[in-house]
């Protein structure tokens, strides 16, 4: 049996210069992916607007990440407030692209995909078919795809 992925690409749109962290969290829930690609003006992916690392630059200090292991669940003075939260919705994404996440086509084969999600330590990879964006591939499709395979 021919494992086929086209089916299981999450088409997400993508971020731009300019877009707010708000519209792009949108679209990363919306998909439930924890990533989307950034694209320039001529649509070719530059970099990745992560869930994980604008969270982690505007929502952790440094500090509390060494020492989370030491943090009660009623510590109220690490509370982050409202209106922060609104601020950081605000922001422009430009501020928080990272490198892309590998780019692979379609047809590529399983270990393919899992060995360079494994490499770029991710849980989605995105594709890109003949110089267009289709969407991502995850892990969670790696093994829904795997669970198609019938029994003997």
């Amino acid at each position: 049996m021919l494992l086929h992925f086209k089916d299981l690409i999450l088409p997400t749109g993508v971020a731009r210069s300019g877009m707010s962290v708000r519209q792009a969290f949108e679209e990363c829930v919306y998909h439930d992916v924890s990533g989307i690609p950034f694209c320039n003006k001529r649509n070719q992916i530059v970099g990745r607007v992560s869930l994980r690392h604008t969270l982690k630059e505007t929502c952790i200090p440094d500090h509390v990440v060494k020492g989370a292991h030491l943090l009660g669940n009623l510590i109220k003075g690490l509370q982050i407030p409202e209106s922060t939260i609104r601020k950081i919705l605000d922001l422009p994404v430009d501020g928080f692209v990272i490198p892309p996440v590998a780019i692979v086509d379609s047809t590529a084969p399983l270990v393919k995909f899992l060995s360079l999600m494994e490499q770029g330590n991710t849980h989605d990879v995105f594709v890109v078919d003949d110089g267009i964006y289709c969407g991502i591939i995850t892990r969670m499709a790696c093994a829904k795809i795997m669970l198609s395979v019938p029994d003997d």
